[in-house]
């Protein structure tokens, strides 16, 4: 198997990131190398591990996901973000799309399903 794929979660709810910490590296494909409460921390985070993906929640205290979308593409250009958020795609996943998202996934989707949305946008084989 390839090396995992290095990753950060940034979600303000412990639970949810515990849930999709536990999904991803049980899968295999993934090690969450950080965890973020908000879009600041998502930044900084980004910024030291130069992660290989980043699950970035649209709403979120400091700053949305939104708001720390520019920044994470600009301090982590490799990395590609993937916005989770309880919000309907139809509405956000445009915008976030446009400011440089690499996909919109709604809050959820059962765990192994998640993993295999996140290994094609990775463009791995699941």
């Amino acid at each position: 198997m390839p090396t995992p794929y290095r990753t950060i979660l940034a979600d303000d709810v412990f639970d949810l990131r515990f849930m999709v910490k536990l999904a991803l590296e049980r899968s295999g494909h993934f090690v969450v190398v950080a965890e973020a409460e908000n879009g600041d921390e998502a930044v900084k985070m980004a910024e030291q591990h130069q992660p290989d993906l980043v699950l970035l929640d649209v709403s979120m205290p400091v700053k949305d996901g939104l708001e720390a979308l520019p920044d994470i593409r600009t301090v982590s250009p490799e990395a590609k973000v993937v916005m989770l958020s309880g919000f309907e795609a139809t509405r956000l996943s445009q915008v976030a799309l446009e400011g440089g998202a690499s996909a919109y996934l709604e809050k959820g989707i059962p765990p192994g399903q998640l993993v295999d949305e996140l290994l094609k946008i990775l463009g791995a084989a699941a």
